[in-house]
């Protein structure tokens, strides 16, 4: 396609880009509609299971695909905070770590309830005499027909599009394949940490005061996005999508979590691709495209991965927070910034996204591990956006997305 079409169609989809953007900036606002009532009774349960005498604790994060992400993403506040308080996930058997003798949680999380492996879990769980805490959107869902018996759980649901839902058309062009319910799940869950953690500290409020002030924080610096310039946007568009390489997504921490959600995406728009780490990703070669996603632009198994690109003949095209990053210098000295997406991130964890010190994703400062995800869940949305977009210019609607869907 010749490079003015190719411009010429890019700019008329940062329309698209917006209204996905504003679509999700809206899921996340729905999110202080919730009766407040069962957010603090859920949240109240939480800190009973925290607060257990138990010396070791265990949480079951029982989700599947990139629900499961949403879901780990708490899972590290979770054992970043508490020293006694082990996640396990669907990749460890409950049987192999389930001690009637502890505390024993599973957070279940489906927004179709339909999730076989997960419903799996949720009954092992049960069978094991655990506490059950489920999220999902769908009332009618076997995972809410299984627990809502048992004497030991809880449920809470968020109302989000599933393949159930009625009014489709619009959001799945715009938020295609479930993004909805992953995303309010994501901001609900670290969100409600702040809750549980005032309520550690005595300040238990039935109005959920740090829940709603977190929530409209990730509201607001979400919607910055909305701002980001047309230009810079419409150029690394077309260089993503116009390409019959391999895709190759880089990130670690709940950075990579972010990436391995926008990885999935881009299996479901039919692209070859692969999440840097795992076993079976292969080598970089020429006409493939590297994005590393981190906030900071110095983590070093970053760096060494895109050193690892340049020197095959990959294109690199980072998604970061901080111009001043060695990933940014070393665009800079190949001639390809304009390769680089920004991520707005909010002034407080500005400092944290400067400079250019380098970090190990296995060492990081205190701060950078107890800080609210503001680039993380500003990363969901803008590849949620992109996703959107993408799906747009290769002409794939949510059915086709569907049909690639494991």
């Amino acid at each position: 396609m010749p490079t003015a079409i190719v411009f010429y169609h890019m700019s008329g989809l940062i329309k698209t880009f917006r209204e996905a953007t504003e679509m999700q900036c809206g899921f996340i606002h729905k999110l202080l509609g919730l009766d407040l009532g069962e957010v603090s009774a859920f949240s109240d349960s939480l800190v009973s299971f925290i607060r257990s005498t138990e010396k070791n604790k265990f949480v079951y994060g029982l989700a599947a695909g990139r629900s499961a992400l949403s879901v780990y993403s708490f899972l590290q506040l979770l054992q970043n905070h508490f020293d006694n308080v082990f996640p396990c996930t669907l990749e460890d058997p409950v049987q192999r770590h389930f001690d009637p003798g502890r505390h024993n949680l599973g957070l279940a999380v489906s927004g179709s309830g339909e999730t076989a492996s997960v419903n799996k879990y949720i009954e092992d769980v049960m069978d094991q005499g655990g506490e059950i805490k489920l999220i999902t959107a769908n009332r009618n869902g076997t995972a809410y027909r299984l627990v809502e018996d048992y004497e030991n759980a809880s449920v809470l649901i968020l109302e989000a599009k599933t393949k159930y839902s009625t009014d489709k058309m619009e959001r799945s062009r715009l938020s295609p394949m479930g993004t909805e319910f992953e995303l309010e799940v994501l901001a609900f869950l670290n969100a409600l940490f702040k809750d549980i953690q005032s309520r550690l500290q005595g300040v238990c409020r039935d109005d959920c005061p740090d829940y709603c002030r977190t929530i409209l924080e990730f509201e607001k610096y979400g919607r910055s996005l909305l701002d980001m310039q047309e230009a810079p946007l419409e150029h690394w568009f077309s260089r993503l999508f116009p390409r019959s390489g391999r895709y190759m997504i880089g990130g670690v921490g709940r950075s990579g979590l972010v990436c391995r959600a926008f990885e999935m995406r881009l299996t479901h728009l039919n692209k070859i691709s692969y999440w840097e780490r795992d076993f079976n990703t292969p080598s970089f070669q020429i006409g493939d495209v590297y994005i590393p996603i981190t906030g900071s632009g110095n983590t070093y198994e970053i760096l060494e991965g895109t050193e690892r690109a340049l020197e095959r003949g990959a294109d690199v095209m980072p998604i970061t927070s901080n111009p001043q990053s060695q990933l940014v210098n070393r665009m800079r000295e190949t001639g390809r910034e304009k390769d680089v997406v920004f991520i707005p991130v909010s002034p407080i964890y500005q400092d944290i996204f400067s400079g250019d010190r380098v970090s190990k994703s296995w060492l990081v400062s205190s701060f950078s591990k107890y800080r609210y995800p503001i680039f993380e869940i500003n990363t969901s949305i803008f590849t949620n956006s992109v996703v959107a977009v993408g799906a747009e210019f290769l002409g794939i609607e949510e059915a086709g997305m569907k049909r690639m869907h494991v």
